[in-house]
Order: structure tokens, then C-alpha cells, then sequence
């Protein structure tokens, strides 16, 4: 397992440092767009309701005498966690004296919710009018479903990726993980950063507002499943782990009874992967020349590698395939994937200390810059762990007026 590297050697600060991120959210997606800035220096304030807090620190196990779960370590690095009920008056002012420094504000209700609380488009240009803006919901802030609540499996389904997802005879499947959620966090974080490039590019003093449904995530990964419907009426159906576009390909069982993938895509990696086993003669078939013509007939193909494969274990099997450099892995599970020399001489998970807890396993940040890095800084802190030093630090809040505040449950 790898530490965090030394910040010193990055030459220079974090790309984001010194910008501010007010962060309004819970669960996943707005608080993963969140993530993502604050891992290249953004300074985020994760707004947590008092005593409560974000749900998502109730989630996956726990470790030993934590308060909350290890999935919240991670979700929540490098933020600091101010508990303010935004939902009472004195909330909502102590929140607009912090926007005042903010550059971004990221939240993730329903549509309407911040309005109820008086958090309106109106009030937010008024405490800081070049503030950018990201609402992420399930399905956009206008529309007739504007008010339909969605979460991530709601989304897959609704995008067409269960849909496709899963075996042709069997019931769609959702994916394995929150694909949806997470994907809304890189879209927004995207937007996000594009809006403030934006705004420094062409010398703006104004803010910005974006607009982003959980379903719309998955859309620009539908391939060409739109244009096979608008234009020849083909709705793309389930193929498992055969895919309907390219032959030879997909899930294939070694000797070893274990999965690989194999990608046999284009036609010098198709004459690749028939020469690694043993089968040149199919390669100079006509009916093999085109990968059309090797989609129709994939059973033959298939045949051929199913024989080949369980004739040798997976380590053999990878060893001629990386020799005749054609592309396949081990479907591998998490316990593969953390121990594989790869993912160890990447440094993808990092320990990080979590409070007196001992260290947390978490993700390291993508993508590698080699300027102006990503960093963890500190694991997800308790609730309201930065409360005080915020308000009084930067508010100026004395004593007695925290005090009040806490005996009134704003914080």
C-alpha cells in the first residue's frame, strides 16, 4: 500500500488553491463533484446539518469505534465540515457571509428545495453576483418530470443503461456501482471548472449557473444507439458480455475456471489474437475479412478461442496474449485489483491518517498532473469539525454568539 507523495516535490501550489467551494449536498453526486476540486486545492465548506449530517457518513461499514462509515473518509477528504442548519434565518445569514468569499456553490436537491429555504437564484447574485452556480437533480431544473424524484438506479433506468445492461434472456441489470452519481460528480466538477475558465478567458465579472440531470450523465455514452433508432427504428437491445459491434469479443472462461476479456477489435488485432492461438487459418477466411462478417458468424470464432482457453490456465493464457499484444485482462475482483503490480506502482490507493482511528484506505485522485497535483490532505472530518474556526476565524464570532447559536441548533 502507498502513502501520499510529498507535496514539496510538485514544484508548485495545487492547481485549484484559492478558490472556494460552498458545498450544499448529500449522498453522492454533489458531494463527489466536490471531491474531485477539493483534491486539487479547492478550499470546500461542507455545509452539514447539525447533529444529523450528511447521510452519506452512515454508509457501508464502519471501522472500529468510528462515527462514520470508511466510504465517508473518502467521499468527504479534504473538505471541512461545517454543521449550520441553513434552514433557520440565522443559518441562511452566516451561509451568504460565506458565499461572499465563495467561487463556486454545489447542491443537489430537488428542484425548488433552496428556494423554500430562501436560498434563490435572486438572493445568491445579490451576496456575490460572479458566483457560479451547480444544481444537480434527477432530472434537471425545468421540464414536466423537473419535480419527479430520481436517484441513481432511478437514472439508470431512466438513460437507457440498464436497458442494455445484463444478459439478452435475463431482466436489465443495474450496475455494479453508482456509475450514474459518480458521473454526475465528473460532469459537474467539469462544468464547473470550464465555467470559471470561462469567465477568466474572457474577462467576466458575472457569475454562472449549471444545469445537470442525474439520466443526463449517461446519455453521451450511448454510442450510436440514438442514431439507430432515429434513423433505421433499431432499438439496441441486451448482449451481455458480448458486444453487438465487434467480433471476436467479450467474457471467456480459462482452464483456471476464470473470466478474462478479450478485446479483439480491428483486424490487425483480430490476425493477432488468431495467431496467439494457434489459428492463422481463420484469419485468411473471407468470411473472417471484415469485422461485419465476423460478427454474424461470431459462434465459429468463439469456438475456437473457448478451446484454446480451456486447455490453459489464465496466467498462461495472459502471458501469450501480452506476447502477441493483444488486449485482455482478468475480470478481477477488489482483492486482485489492490494487489496487482500495476495498481501498487500507481500508487491508486493511498493511507491516509483518520483522525486517532489509524490510517483509512482511500482512492487516490485522478488524473495525474505533473504540475500543480492532487492531494489528499486529510480524511472526511467528524461533523462539524471546522464549525468554530471558520466563525470565528473568519467571521469573527465570539464566544457567547457561538454559544447562542449552538443552544438555538443553528450549529
Amino acid at each position: 500500500m502507498n502513502t501520499q507523495p510529498d507535496p514539496s516535490k510538485s514544484q508548485a501550489l495545487p492547481a485549484l488553491q484559492g478558490l472556494r467551494v460552498i458545498e450544499i449536498g448529500t449522498f453522492l453526486s454533489a458531494p463527489f463533484a466536490a471531491t474531485l476540486l477539493a483534491d486539487f486545492g479547492a478550499d470546500v465548506l461542507k455545509i452539514e446539518l447539525p447533529k444529523e449530517g450528511d447521510p452519506m457518513r452512515t454508509l457501508g461499514t464502519f471501522p472500529p469505534e468510528g462515527d462514520s462509515g470508511y466510504w465517508w473518509s473518502s467521499i468527504a477528504r479534504n473538505k471541512r465540515s461545517v454543521s449550520l442548519d441553513i434552514r433557520k434565518p440565522e443559518g441562511l445569514e452566516i451561509l451568504g457571509q460565506l458565499i461572499q468569499s465563495a467561487d463556486f456553490l454545489i447542491e443537489n436537491f430537488r428542484p425548488g428545495t433552496l428556494a423554500r429555504w430562501g436560498i434563490t437564484t435572486e438572493w445568491l447574485k445579490d451576496k456575490k453576483p460572479e458566483l457560479i452556480v451547480v444544481h444537480i437533480s434527477g432530472y434537471g431544473q425545468d421540464g414536466p418530470w423537473r419535480d419527479v424524484p430520481g436517484f441513481d438506479r432511478n437514472a439508470q433506468a431512466f438513460s437507457g443503461l440498464a436497458y442494455v445492461t445484463g444478459e439478452k434472456e435475463s431482466a436489465p441489470q443495474q450496475a455494479g456501482l453508482p456509475v450514474c452519481d459518480f458521473n454526475a460528480g465528473l460532469w459537474a466538477a467539469f462544468g464547473a471548472v470550464t465555467a470559471m475558465l470561462g469567465k477568466v478567458r474572457h474577462h467576466e465579472t458575472v457569475g454562472n449557473e449549471i444545469d445537470l440531470a442525474l439520466y443526463e450523465t449517461m446519455i453521451p455514452f450511448l454510442k450510436d444507439m440514438p442514431m439507430r433508432y432515429r434513423h433505421q427504428g433499431i432499438v439496441t437491445e441486451r448482449t451481455g458480455n458480448t458486444p453487438d459491434y465487434v467480433s471476436p469479443g467479450g467474457a471467456y472462461l480459462t482452464g483456471s475456471n476464470e473470466w478474462i476479456f478479450i478485446s479483439g477489435t480491428g483486424d490487425r488485432v483480430f490476425l493477432r489474437l488468431m495467431v496467439a492461438i494457434g489459428r492463422d487459418d481463420l484469419a485468411q477466411m473471407p468470411i473472417f475479412k471484415l469485422n461485419k462478417d465476423r460478427v454474424t458468424h461470431r459462434p465459429v470464432l468463439d469456438d475456437a478461442i473457448n478451446q484454446w482457453l480451456q486447455q490453459r490456465n489464465t496466467d498462461e493464457v495472459l502471458r501469450v496474449f501480452e506476447a502477441h499484444d493483444v488486449p485482455a485482462a482478468k475480470i478481477q475482483s477488489i482483492a486482485d485489483l489492490m494487489n496487482h503490480p500495476q495498481v501498487i506502482a500507481r500508487g491508486n490507493f493511498v493511507d491516509v491518517p483518520n483522525h486517532d482511528r489509524g490510517d483509512v484506505c482511500i482512492t487516490a485522485p485522478v488524473p495525474r498532473l505533473a504540475r500543480r497535483p492532487a492531494t489528499i490532505r486529510w480524511a472526511g472530518q467528524d461533523l462539524g469539525e471546522s464549525t468554530q474556526a471558520i466563525l470565528q476565524g473568519e467571521l469573527k464570532l465570539t464566544d457567547h454568539q457561538l454559544s447562542q447559536l449552538r443552544d438555538r441548533g443553528v450549529i
